[in-house]
C-alpha cells in the first residue's frame, strides 16, 4: 500500500501535531507487537503441520517461511534504531500491510491444501489452528487496522467457505463459528481503532495545551522580568540576580545604581517621547560600557542598576564607576535636538562579613548615589561605612513622623516680609517647626521632604495651615499670611478647594492669604498645579513664585502662570554680594520682574551690605534675619500691638 494511501486510510495528517502523534503511537505499538505476531504465527502453524501431517520437516515449508519472514521484518523494524522520521514510519506501516497480505495468502493456500488431504480429524486441526492464527494476528495488528483485517478476510473467509462446501456436517458448525468470531473480531478492531484514535488525539490536545501554558508562563516570566521600554531586565530580575550573586558567587561583586541628572527637565521641556528616547540611549550606552562583564537593568524611572561579578578590589570598583560615567556622559541627538547626558553613580562592593541582602546592598548604593549627586562633580561614589549616619538619622526621623502624637510637637514661627522702602510689614511667612521628645529640634529642610516622600505631608500640612490661619486672625487686616504649599498639595486635585474651605472655617478672607510655590513643586504636575493656583487667585489669594533663580525653568513658568510676586532665591542674593557677575545677574532678574510688572522679594537679607545692595538694584521687599528674625505667635501679636501703639502716639502728637 503506498504511503499516501496509508495516510489517507489512517486519517492522519503529517502537517498537524495530532496527525504526527497518531503515527508515532501506531508505530510504537507495532514495534512492540511484531515479535509477538510472528512468534504466534510460527507456533500455531507449526502445531497445525504436526496435527495435519504428523511431522514438521525442516526445509521449504510454511513454518520455515513464517520464520524467515519474521526475521526479515524484525531486521527492518529494529535494524536502524528508534529515531526515524514520520515518513519512514508510514512507509514501514505500508510494508506491514503488504507483508501481512503475502503471508496470509501463503497461510490460506497451505490451509486449503491440507483440507484436501488427510482425514476429518486433520481437517478440524487445520480449521482450529488456521482460525487461531488469523484471530491472533488480527489482534496483534490492532494498531494498524488495514493490516489487522487482512488475516480475517484472507484466512477465515476462505476456510469458512471451504468448510461450508464440504460434505461433512460438523464443518458447517465450525465455519459458522469462524464467521461469527471473525465478524466480531473485525467489529472489535473498528471500535479499538476509534478508541485508539480518540485517545491519541486527546493526548495531543493535552500536550498542545501544556505547551501553550508553558509558553504562556515563559512569556509571562519574560514580561515580568523585562523593562518594556529599554528591553533591559527590570528591578525584579535585578533583585533576583543580586540574590543569586550573594548566595552563589564564591568571590565578591559590585553593585552600581545610576541616576540621570535633570531628566525631569527633558520630559517637561521636550515631552515624554523625547524622555523615552533618552532612556533608550542611556540603556544602550550602559550596555556598551559594561559589555559582558555584568548585568545592566532598568530599575524604574531614570534609575538603572549594574551588577558586576568577580570584582575583588576597591580600585576595580572605582574603575567600573569611571567606565560607567565616561561611557554614558556626553551629548546625544534626540528628536533632532542635541541634548547633554549626565549621570551620577553610587557603587557598593559586596562583603561576605556583612548583610548582603538585595535591599541592604541597594540601600547602600543609594546612599553612595546621594553623595555623588550632592557633591558637585562627584560622578561616581563608592559606599563607605561613614555614610551610615544619614541612613540611621533618616530611619529615626521616619519613625518619629509616624508617631500618633506628632501634631502635638509641631509649631509655627512667622518671619516678616518687609517693604524695603517704608519698613512696613507686608506679610508673615509661616515656617514649620518640629521638636521631637527624643530627637529634639528637627529642621524643616529635613522633615518636610521626608514627609512628602512618605505621603505624610497631607496629615501634617492641614494641621499647620489651621494653626497659621488662627494666628493670622490676630494681625492687622493689611498684613497677609504667606504659606508654602508642598508639591503634593499643589498638584493634588481638589487642593485649592480644601484651602478655601479651611479659610472659611477660620473666617479668614482669601485676600489675606499669600500662597508660595516653588518651581520644583510645579514640575510634579504642571497642569494640575496651574488649575489649583488659578482657583486660589480667582478667590483673591496672592500667588508667589518662591526660590526664583534656584532652578532652570522658571522663565517658562512666568509665561504660562501669572504670579503676583516673585521671591528671589537666597543663593542668588548672597552671590551678588561681593561679586560683579553675581550683581549683574541679580540686577537682570530684578529688571525682568519689573518688565513683567511683578514685585520682587529678596531672601537672605542678612546684613546691612546686602540690604543696601538690593535697595540699590530696585528690589521692592525683603526677608531675612537683618530685617527681622522669625517670631512665635505671641511675639508677632506683641510686635503688631507695639507698632499700632507707636502709630497711635504719632497720630496723637500730630493732632496736638
Amino acid at each position: 500500500m503506498p504511503s499516501r494511501l496509508m495516510l489517507r486510510y489512517l486519517g492522519a495528517d503529517l502537517s498537524s501535531s495530532t496527525g504526527r502523534a497518531l503515527i508515532e503511537e501506531r508505530y510504537r505499538s507495532l514495534r512492540q507487537q511484531v515479535p509477538i505476531i510472528y512468534l504466534l504465527g510460527l507456533v500455531n502453524l507449526s502445531a497445525m503441520e504436526l496435527a495435519a501431517t504428523g511431522r514438521l520437516v525442516p526445509g521449504a515449508n510454511l513454518p520455515t517461511l513464517i520464520l524467515g519472514c519474521g526475521l526479515i521484518r524484525l531486521c527492518q523494524w529494529f535494524g536502524h534504531g528508534r529515531d526515524v522520521v514520520h515518513g519512514t514510519m508510514v512507509a514501514r506501516m505500508a510494508q506491514t500491510v503488504l507483508f501481512a497480505t503475502l503471508v496470509c495468502v501463503a497461510v490460506c493456500v497451505r490451509c486449503l491444501y491440507l483440507l484436501q488431504v488427510g482425514d476429518s480429524a486433520s481437517h478440524m486441526a487445520v480449521m482450529l489452528f488456521g482460525g487461531l492464527t488469523a484471530i491472533g494476528v488480527a489482534y496483534g495488528l490492532t494498531a494498524l487496522p488495514p493490516a489487522g483485517r487482512i488475516p480475517l478476510l484472507l484466512i477465515i473467509g476462505p476456510l469458512s467457505v471451504a468448510a461450508l462446501l464440504s460434505k461433512e456436517p460438523q464443518f458447517a458448525g465450525a465455519a459458522f463459528g469462524l464467521v461469527v468470531v471473525g465478524a466480531l473480531t473485525m467489529r472489535l478492531l473498528t471500535a479499538h481503532n476509534r478508541h485508539f484514535t480518540d485517545v491519541i488525539k486527546s493526548r495531543a490536545i493535552i500536550a498542545r495545551e501544556q505547551r501553550r501554558v508553558a509558553n504562556a508562563h515563559e512569556e509571562a516570566l519574560i514580561a515580568a522580568t523585562t523593562d518594556f521600554l529599554t528591553g533591559l531586565p527590570n528591578r525584579r530580575a535585578f533583585v533576583s540576580a543580586l540574590e543569586a550573586a550573594a548566595s552563589d558567587s564564591p568571590g565578591t561583586f559590585s553593585l552600581a545604581i545610576i541616576d540621570l541628572n535633570r531628566f525631569k527637565a527633558v520630559n517637561d521641556t521636550f515631552g515624554h517621547a523625547a524622555g523615552d528616547e533618552l532612556l533608550q540611549e542611556v540603556a544602550a550606552r550602559l550596555v556598551a560600557a559594561i559589555g559582558d562583564r555584568g548585568l545592566v537593568a532598568r530599575l524604574g524611572g531614570d534609575e538603572f542598576g549594574v551588577l558586576i561579578e568577580d570584582v575583588h578590589r576597591l580600585k576595580d570598583v572605582a574603575a567600573a564607576g569611571a567606565a560607567i560615567i565616561s561611557g554614558v556622559n556626553g551629548s546625544a541627538m534626540i528628536r533632532g535636538r542635541e541634548l547633554g547626558i549626565s549621570v551620577s553613580c553610587g557603587l557598593r562592593m559586596s562583603d561576605k562579613s556583612q548583610d548582603q541582602s538585595p535591599s541592604r546592598l541597594m540601600a547602600d548604593a543609594d546612599l553612595a548615589l546621594y553623595q555623588a549627586k550632592v557633591n558637585p562633580g562627584g560622578g561616581a561614589t563608592i559606599f563607605e561605612p561613614r555614610m551610615e549616619g544619614p541612613r540611621r538619622r533618616r530611619a529615626q526621623v521616619e519613625r518619629a513622623l509616624r508617631a500618633p502624637d506628632l501634631s502635638e510637637h509641631l509649631s509655627l514661627v512667622f518671619q516678616p516680609i518687609v517693604d524695603l522702602g517704608t519698613g512696613r510689614i507686608l506679610a508673615h511667612e509661616a515656617l514649620a517647626r518640629w521638636t521631637d521628645p527624643e530627637l529634639g529640634p528637627v529642621p524643616p529642610s529635613e522633615f518636610v521632604p521626608l514627609a512628602e516622600q512618605l505621603n505624610l505631608i497631607d496629615e501634617i500640612s492641614p494641621r499647620l495651615m489651621d494653626m497659621a490661619f488662627e494666628a493670622a486672625k490676630e494681625w492687622p487686616e493689611e498684613v497677609r499670611l504667606s504659606f508654602n504649599l508642598s508639591a503634593i498639595q499643589i498638584c493634588s486635585p481638589g487642593s485649592a478647594k480644601s484651602v478655601l474651605r479651611a479659610l472659611r472655617a477660620a473666617r479668614l478672607s482669601p485676600s489675606r492669604l499669600q500662597v508660595e510655590v516653588t518651581e520644583t513643586a510645579l514640575l510634579a504636575d504642571f497642569t494640575q498645579a496651574r488649575d489649583n493656583l488659578t482657583q486660589l487667585r480667582a478667590a483673591g489669594a496672592t500667588i508667589v513664585l518662591d526660590d526664583f533663580g534656584a532652578g532652570f525653568a522658571s522663565i517658562g513658568y512666568l509665561r504660562q502662570l501669572h504670579f503676583d510676586q516673585i521671591k528671589l532665591d537666597g543663593g542668588l542674593v548672597t552671590a551678588a554680594h561681593g561679586s560683579a557677575d553675581g550683581k549683574r545677574l541679580l540686577r537682570a532678574v530684578i529688571g525682568l520682574c519689573e518688565i513683567l510688572g511683578v514685585s520682587s522679594v529678596a531672601e537672605h537679607v542678612e546684613n546691612q551690605e546686602i540690604l543696601t545692595l538690593v535697595l540699590e538694584l530696585g528690589c521692592a521687599a525683603g526677608q531675612g534675619f537683618w530685617l527681622q528674625e522669625p517670631l512665635g505667635r505671641l511675639e508677632v501679636r506683641n510686635l503688631h500691638e507695639a507698632l499700632a501703639g507707636g502709630r497711635s502716639r504719632s497720630t496723637d502728637r500730630r493732632a496736638a
